[in-house]
């Protein structure tokens, strides 16, 4: 503890320092005039009730110090990149879960091309080291992790590049990849019946080709068609430990998913109060060599402002996607917040999330409630906190669970 109170107190200490001049105005590095490099931290205290997300309740208070740097190159030319590297390490007050606390990398990058002209180029990629359940026990799995916390290594690679056709039609075509490794899996079970607590897991491999169509009908409102081709790739975790027995083989290898619909977006009103962002269509989905399936897939997020501080927003979505059981899940998600800009450095923000999850092992209705406050100290220091309650209740008795999270946090860069 001792420790997460000299780092916030560094933190507040070079505000203090940077609002009277005793050191150089930021960026940390400067190369030229294109290129600045940030450090980029964090420092943030959580107490939770629940911290495996399972009907028997484990409290545990932890810190955590985040480190790291970012790279911006050609802000506000044709040609940008930007370039994150952080580590969080994880450390919690009671003795009996030190052997939770670890180190999480973060690492992403990205790079845009876009000169005014009719063609513009965007390649992202990111990889991030996570340790939670709270998504695992929405799939029924609940009874298998106990508590244990399930540690993965998840990756994302894109790119995308839109041309404009005239000036009213553009299109798009992007490619995706995302896949994710288990790491370091934890032993339960006594002596003589060790298992795993990923033998049931599986891990995702996706590939995704998005294509649209845009026409630009208005100022600031553009309709189009949207198809886009998946591919799921279904791979065993690497580990597996149970006595007497061999891992048995996967039912599926590959879930395969094509959508169809039409897209909105932009201003919704004249008076550019509501905006949304629509896509609306069907999703036709098979197993390997099995005949297909569809069903309803659409992803609606709305935003009005109600005055100059109050706003709210509407998200809603349902789709078909592949679980970590070797199997898929059919789920609908629906989001209200509102957001209230009580000052110029200080905003607060309330959510309420219902979401219906219907895995092959569970039927999952989860409510999560979110009220969070963010300050802007300065430029280079804000604060935040936040208080979240999650009730979730599944169909599988061990997967149900409530949990409340309490958490502080401080962000620096300079």
């Amino acid at each position: 503890m001792s420790r997460f109170l000299i780092a916030a107190s560094a933190l507040t200490v070079s505000a203090l320092v940077q609002g009277a001049n005793w050191i150089p105005t930021s960026p940390l590095i400067q190369v030229g005039n294109d290129c600045d490099i940030y450090f980029d931290s964090a420092a943030s205290l959580e107490v939770t009730d629940n911290l495996y997300s399972s009907p028997t309740k484990t409290s545990a208070t932890s810190w955590m110090v985040t480190p790291g740097f970012l790279l911006e190159y050609g802000k506000d030319s044709a040609l940008s990149a930007t370039l994150s590297a952080k580590r969080t390490f994880v450390n919690f007050t009671d003795k009996a879960l030190s052997d939770l606390q670890d180190s999480r990398d973060a690492l992403s990058g990205s790079i845009r091309f876009a000169d005014g002209g009719p063609l513009a180029l965007t390649l992202d990629s990111s990889y991030r080291v996570t340790a939670r359940n709270d998504d695992l026990q929405m799939q029924g799995l609940g009874g298998i992790l106990g508590a244990t916390l399930v540690r993965q290594a998840n990756y994302a690679h894109a790119f995308h590049a839109d041309y404009r056709l005239t000036e009213k039609f553009s299109v798009g075509l992007g490619y995706a990849n995302t896949y994710n490794h288990y790491l370091n899996p934890t032993i339960t079970g006594s002596a003589g019946s060790y298992v795993y607590n990923t033998n049931t897991l599986t891990e995702l491999n996706t590939k995704s080709i998005p294509l649209s169509l845009d026409y630009q009908a208005f100022e600031k409102l553009s309709f189009g068609l949207a198809v886009q081709h998946d591919v799921t790739d279904y791979s065993a975790a690497p580990y597996y430990s149970q006595a007497g027995s061999s891992r048995p083989a996967l039912q599926y290898s590959q879930l395969v998913k094509d959508f169809a619909g039409l897209t909105a977006k932009g201003q919704l009103t004249e008076s550019g109060k509501l905006n949304g962002n629509i896509r609306l269509g069907y999703s036709r989905f098979h197993y390997d060599n099995a005949s297909n399936s569809s069903d309803l897939s659409y992803s609606v997020s709305l935003s009005h402002t109600l005055t100059e501080r109050l706003s709210h927003s509407l998200t809603l979505s349902r789709d078909v996607t592949a679980s970590s059981t070797d199997s898929q899940m059919a789920s609908k998600n629906y989001t209200y917040g509102i957001s209230y800009v009580a000052s110029e450095d200080l905003n607060i923000n309330l959510s309420a999330t219902k979401s219906d999850v219907n895995a092959s092992t569970s039927q999952v209705n989860t409510y999560a409630y979110t009220l969070g406050a963010d300050y802007k100290y300065s430029k280079h220091l804000s604060f935040q906190a936040n208080y979240s309650l999650n009730d979730s209740t599944a169909s599988v008795a061990s997967s149900t669970y409530t949990s409340n999270t309490f958490t502080l946090s401080a962000a620096f860069r300079y």
